[in-house]
């Protein structure tokens, strides 16, 4: 496992660079986003997403949702009509998730039952560094194996995962903030969870 030390607000972009690769590479990275630190690797990488799920294995009810650098890279997974669109756009990027219906391509390559995916565009340095030298989703979930966990230290985040992850972002302490989650599968908006956005 490798633990690289990256700037809060000014992420260095040779460091991202390297965390781009781990991704690419099919690995499994613990990041900062705006929600706390999170777990996540490639859509595109089964292997990787099935790892992920066995990591998060021992939690009954856990989230995960895809992230995206922008609405274009979104189509090929999931459902947005005209309404949906235009309500998300005001938010997005933001501290928000929404569900929507997903496609048959976003059902496969994620292998769920459900008919919805969640889908984000953090706005958080880290992440918008990270577009310049990686523009594909990465299926991302809250950094935590039990339920009791709150880690927001990057050292107890390394105690915690240990060599279940191929890299960990080290970005300081992350305080946790949940996303605002709003689901528009039926093209209304319906608050599932109240968070850090504005329903």
């Amino acid at each position: 496992m490798i633990r690289i030390e990256i700037h809060p607000q000014n992420p260095q972009p040779r460091f991202v660079k390297e965390v781009a690769a781990v991704f690419e590479n099919g690995g499994l990275v613990v990041y900062p986003t705006g929600a706390g630190y999170s777990v996540g690797c490639s859509v595109h990488t089964k292997k990787a997403i099935d790892r992920l799920y066995h990591l998060k294995r021992a939690i009954k009810k856990y989230f995960m949702a895809m992230m995206f650098p922008d609405f274009s890279s979104m189509t090929e997974f999931v459902e947005i009509e005209t309404t949906a669109y235009r309500y998300m756009k005001d938010k997005l990027p933001g501290p928000y998730t929404f569900i929507l219906p997903a496609t048959k391509k976003g059902k496969k390559i994620l292998d769920v039952r459900r008919p919805e995916i969640g889908i984000r565009v953090p706005r958080h340095p880290f992440f918008q560094c990270l577009q310049s030298f990686y523009q594909h989703p990465i299926l991302n979930t809250a950094a935590k194996i039990d339920e009791e966990d709150y880690l927001i230290d990057p050292d107890d985040i390394e105690e915690k995962f240990g060599s279940r992850v191929d890299m960990i972002v080290d970005s300081g302490v992350v305080p946790i903030k949940p996303t605002t989650i709003i689901s528009l599968v039926t093209g209304v908006p319906e608050l599932v969870r109240q968070g850090e956005g504005v329903f």
